[in-house]
């Protein structure tokens, strides 16, 4: 499972696709711990590459979350937890 959305509007992204979590506004990025990353779909702005080319969901509080799949994946799984549906990409 790289990604998994719930019918709750809750995406869980496996930490081995994550290429970075950062701020670009602060000075340190944030680290991820071994764990799955949560995204709750209404904190989610848009979806698109960032200036490195990777897809990232890009969140209201000023968060890229840029990951290591292709941008349909990432698409799919953004609509599919914003129409309340469970999907999974493997």
């Amino acid at each position: 499972m790289k990604l998994k959305c719930t019918s709750s509007g809750l995406i869980y992204v496996k930490q081995t696709i994550i290429v970075s979590i950062k701020r670009p506004t602060s000075l340190e990025g944030a680290k991820v711990l071994g764990k799955p990353v949560l995204i709750n779909v209404c904190n989610v702005v848009f979806l698109s590459h960032n200036n490195d080319g990777q897809v990232t969901f890009f969140m209201q509080n000023g968060f890229e979350i840029s990951l290591n799949i292709f941008f349909l994946e990432a698409e799919q799984i953004l609509n599919s937890a914003m129409q309340g549906k469970e999907d999974e990409i493997n």
